[in-house]
Protein backbone atom coordinates (compact mmCIF):
# COMPACT_ATOMS: atom_id res chain seq x y z
CA UNK A 1 0.00 0.00 0.00
CA UNK A 2 1.27 3.57 -1.01
CA UNK A 3 1.90 5.69 1.13
CA UNK A 4 0.60 9.28 2.49
CA UNK A 5 3.96 10.27 0.63
CA UNK A 6 4.07 8.25 -1.98
CA UNK A 7 0.65 9.65 -3.08
CA UNK A 8 1.25 13.09 -2.88
CA UNK A 9 4.36 12.67 -4.66
CA UNK A 10 2.35 11.17 -7.78
CA UNK A 11 -0.65 12.85 -7.21
CA UNK A 12 1.46 16.16 -7.98
CA UNK A 13 2.87 14.18 -11.06
CA UNK A 14 -0.65 13.82 -12.46
CA UNK A 15 -1.46 17.63 -11.81
CA UNK A 16 -0.50 19.71 -15.29
CA UNK A 17 0.90 23.03 -13.06
CA UNK A 18 1.35 25.07 -10.07
CA UNK A 19 -2.14 26.33 -10.84
CA UNK A 20 -3.84 22.61 -10.89
CA UNK A 21 -2.16 21.48 -8.03
CA UNK A 22 -3.36 24.68 -5.53
CA UNK A 23 -6.40 23.98 -6.81
CA UNK A 24 -6.65 20.22 -6.41
CA UNK A 25 -5.15 21.23 -2.67
CA UNK A 26 -8.29 23.67 -2.20
CA UNK A 27 -10.94 21.17 -3.04
CA UNK A 28 -9.29 18.63 -1.06
CA UNK A 29 -9.48 20.73 1.70
CA UNK A 30 -12.93 21.88 1.51
CA UNK A 31 -13.39 18.02 1.82
CA UNK A 32 -13.72 16.56 -2.03
CA UNK A 33 -12.88 12.97 -2.31
CA UNK A 34 -11.16 11.93 -5.14
CA UNK A 35 -13.94 11.23 -7.20
CA UNK A 36 -16.71 13.02 -7.05
CA UNK A 37 -20.59 13.05 -8.59
CA UNK A 38 -21.82 15.12 -11.29
CA UNK A 39 -23.51 17.41 -8.42
CA UNK A 40 -20.40 18.22 -6.96
CA UNK A 41 -19.23 18.84 -10.30
CA UNK A 42 -21.87 21.31 -10.93
CA UNK A 43 -21.16 23.10 -7.53
CA UNK A 44 -17.31 23.62 -8.03
CA UNK A 45 -17.88 24.55 -11.54
CA UNK A 46 -21.25 27.03 -10.86
CA UNK A 47 -23.11 25.37 -13.43
CA UNK A 48 -27.02 24.09 -12.59
CA UNK A 49 -26.84 20.20 -12.64
CA UNK A 50 -29.05 20.11 -15.59
CA UNK A 51 -25.93 21.80 -17.70
CA UNK A 52 -23.77 19.24 -16.57
CA UNK A 53 -26.08 17.03 -18.14
CA UNK A 54 -26.28 18.82 -21.42
CA UNK A 55 -22.75 18.38 -21.68
CA UNK A 56 -22.55 15.33 -21.01
CA UNK A 57 -25.10 14.45 -23.46
CA UNK A 58 -23.20 16.64 -25.97
CA UNK A 59 -19.88 15.49 -25.68
CA UNK A 60 -17.81 18.60 -24.79
CA UNK A 61 -16.98 21.49 -21.69
CA UNK A 62 -16.53 19.05 -19.48
CA UNK A 63 -13.10 17.51 -17.35
CA UNK A 64 -12.57 13.76 -18.49
CA UNK A 65 -15.47 11.58 -16.57
CA UNK A 66 -16.04 7.82 -15.84
CA UNK A 67 -19.40 6.36 -16.70
CA UNK A 68 -20.02 3.51 -13.88
CA UNK A 69 -22.04 1.34 -16.16
CA UNK A 70 -23.27 1.05 -19.64
CA UNK A 71 -26.97 2.00 -19.02
CA UNK A 72 -27.84 5.57 -20.89
CA UNK A 73 -28.38 6.68 -16.97
CA UNK A 74 -25.41 5.15 -15.46
CA UNK A 75 -23.75 6.88 -12.64
CA UNK A 76 -21.32 9.57 -13.75
CA UNK A 77 -18.13 10.47 -11.42
CA UNK A 78 -15.24 12.70 -12.41
CA UNK A 79 -12.12 12.75 -10.74
CA UNK A 80 -10.80 15.39 -8.82
CA UNK A 81 -7.35 15.77 -10.76
CA UNK A 82 -8.89 15.83 -14.17
CA UNK A 83 -11.08 18.45 -12.83
CA UNK A 84 -8.54 20.41 -11.36
CA UNK A 85 -6.37 19.73 -14.71
CA UNK A 86 -9.21 21.39 -16.67
CA UNK A 87 -9.79 24.24 -15.06
CA UNK A 88 -5.99 25.43 -15.06
CA UNK A 89 -5.96 24.26 -18.99
CA UNK A 90 -8.89 26.28 -19.48
CA UNK A 91 -7.03 29.77 -18.91
CA UNK A 92 -7.24 32.41 -21.29
CA UNK A 93 -5.23 35.73 -20.68
CA UNK A 94 -5.83 38.87 -22.40
CA UNK A 95 -3.61 42.21 -22.94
Amino acid sequence: METNSNLSTTVSQLLINLEAEALYSELKAEGYPLLISKKQYATISGCSLSTVDNQIKLGYGLPNYKKMGDAKNAKVMFSLISVANFFASKTIQTA
